[in-house]
């Protein structure tokens, strides 16, 4: 009987072999050899699990203006980019050479790295495979030359419509940073590797990115590339996540995991002696305490924070690996800030230096971004346990919340009136005390 296909399938986890068409041994060889090493890639680029969905969070997770990658291929609101993408394509591989002479070897790498490509995506992808390679071709050379013309200006158009309008660049630039919308970090270095750029631009794409995102980067680029390797990134969001990292090689280890701690606010730190000041440090998650002090690095509040972070965390969820440090630093900011007296305190402390809307609306942003995530591995639970562990007493608490009453109303009441109030005061706290232990003694 004769046969159009043949089809072989094994279960139970076994890999499933489809073979349209008798091939010749060595192409046999070939397409086994791609599917075991498909199942060899770590996936790396994930959809942003259901928990953290929150009412409206959509809009902090998936793109405006762009899209890159798969999972965002093709929707109707971001097709109006898709002709910007092919003059940044054309602009790219035509800016030395005809664009045919780079094209060839930039298709030629992609189909070669496209079992590893589609590994890096979260489920089947079920784009067709020529398809599949424009798409990535595509949206790798958009963002290259974008970054080109972001960073030299000299290769700007007057009328390149992405440059006109700052808040329109912004939205640009959060769209990269997202989860969903991200392309594997090794196609853009190969591309870039093949693309033609000038002589005396000799910078990394690692470097290139730093710099487009440097806005969003709280350290500079040049300490970030002498004490970091961005060159194993994910992808671009890993790369900003990489820059966020701490700059201490060792903090002071809890001894629990973390469950059920109790973070005391900023306002109740100071109440009971602890002091909470600002500090320069080369990461904003630099945060340690010492001497009754606790020093925070400096944070400015950008209109895109929100979103960035959310998108931070999403990815240390998904890779259980991670050490969860932006998450671990919202947890927190969260547990520090519980009322407008501890936003006020902030600021006062320079811990806040500037701040894209309301005041009041800070409170509620690092409690947005904790949102339904949970924490098992919290970065800062030894320093915690370190300052919780500061010798306060249930008494010295009582006693440090009293002397800080007496200093904030002395200036107003005569001394021999203070004096005499603060005294009885004492005698009453006494009093009780000794009374709360016969009663407890005595049951």
């Amino acid at each position: 009987m004769e046969e159009d296909h043949s089809k072989k399938q094994e279960s139970g986890g076994q890999i499933a072999l489809e073979i349209s068409e008798l091939e010749p041994a060595e192409d046999l060889t070939i397409s086994i050899r791609e599917k075991l090493e498909a199942l060899s890639f770590p996936c790396s680029i994930f959809h942003v699990p259901d928990q953290l969905f929150s009412q409206g969070a959509h809009v902090y997770y998936y793109p405006k203006t762009v899209s890159i990658g798969p999972y965002h291929h093709g929707k109707i609101h971001l097709l109006h980019m898709e002709n910007r993408k092919w003059d940044y394509l054309n602009a790219l591989l035509s800016r030395k050479h005809t664009s045919h002479s780079i094209l060839d070897p930039c298709v030629k790498v992609l189909k070669e790295l496209e079992p590893k490509i589609r590994a890096s995506y979260q489920g089947n992808c079920s784009i067709e495979s020529d398809e599949f390679i424009r798409m990535i071709l595509l949206d790798a050379c958009f963002i290259i030359e974008l970054f080109l013309r972001y960073t030299i200006k000299g290769l700007r158009r007057r009328d390149d419509p992405l440059f006109r309008s700052p808040e329109k660049f912004h939205i640009l630039r959060n769209d990269l940073t997202l989860l969903e919308n991200q392309i594997p970090f090794f196609v853009l270095q190969k591309i870039y590797n093949l693309v033609p750029i000038h002589k005396e631009f000799d910078r990394s794409f690692s470097e290139l990115s730093l710099r487009f995102f440097k806005p969003l980067i709280p350290t500079e680029v040049q300490l970030l590339q002498e004490k970091y390797s961005f060159e194993g990134s994910l992808h671009l969001l890993d790369l900003i996540w990489k820059s966020y990292l701490p700059s201490f090689s060792k903090v002071p280890k809890g001894r629990g995991n973390g469950s059920g701690r109790k973070l005391h606010s900023a306002s109740t730190l100071q109440e009971i002696g602890i002091k909470v000041k600002a500090v320069q440090a080369e990461s904003i998650l630099d945060v340690k305490f010492g001497n009754g002090v606790l020093f925070i690095p400096s944070l400015h509040i950008h209109g895109y924070m929100e979103a960035l972070f959310l998108n931070l965390i999403a990815m240390e969820h998904c890779h259980s690996e991670k050490m969860k440090h932006i998450t671990s630093y919202v947890f927190l900011m969260k547990g520090l800030i519980v009322s407008q007296k501890d936003v006020r305190l902030f600021f006062r402390r320079r811990i806040f230096i500037s701040c894209v809307g309301k005041r009041e609306e800070l409170v509620d942003l690092f409690k947005n971004l904790c949102g339904n995530v949970d924490l098992d591995k919290f970065y800062y639970e030894g320093m915690w346990e370190q300052l919780m562990g500061y010798g306060r007493t249930r008494w010295e608490v009582w006693y440090y919340k009293l002397k800080r009453k007496y200093e904030l109303i002395k200036c107003g009441v005569s001394r021999a009136t203070l004096g005499v109030s603060f005294l009885v005061v004492v005698l009453i706290g006494i009093l009780v005390t000794v009374l709360y232990f016969f009663i407890s003694r005595h049951h």
